[in-house]
């Protein structure tokens, strides 16, 4: 018996039905969604965030962190001082998700 290999849903895979996706930010390359899967017989709503809402969205996202429901720790893959900023931007266009730059480390 041939066992395919185990793939991990989308995210719109894992959505509920009638739920509401927001985006923040820019994916690096244009993506695929398939809209009558996802969209139409889910019944999702995909929204970006643009201007002021952007703020409501810092300020729930925070109540979020600071709740302990969300769990951004995994998103940081490089911890830097800032006077290695130029390193920093550098790792960006390679393999680092998010580099936080801390003034306090040597």
């Amino acid at each position: 018996m041939l066992r395919r290999p185990r793939r991990e849903p989308t995210l719109f895979e894992a959505l509920r039905r009638e739920s509401t996706l927001v985006t923040v930010g820019h994916p690096s390359r244009p993506t695929d969604i398939d809209i009558a899967a996802h969209i139409n017989k889910k019944g999702i709503t995909l929204r970006g965030i643009f201007g002021r809402r952007l703020w409501d969205t810092w300020e729930q996202t925070m109540l979020l962190l600071d709740s302990g429901r969300l769990d951004l720790e995994w998103l940081i893959t490089h911890r830097m001082p800032l006077g290695q900023i130029d390193e920093a931007v550098s790792l960006l266009t390679g393999d680092a998700c998010k580099v936080l730059l801390v003034p306090s480390l040597r």
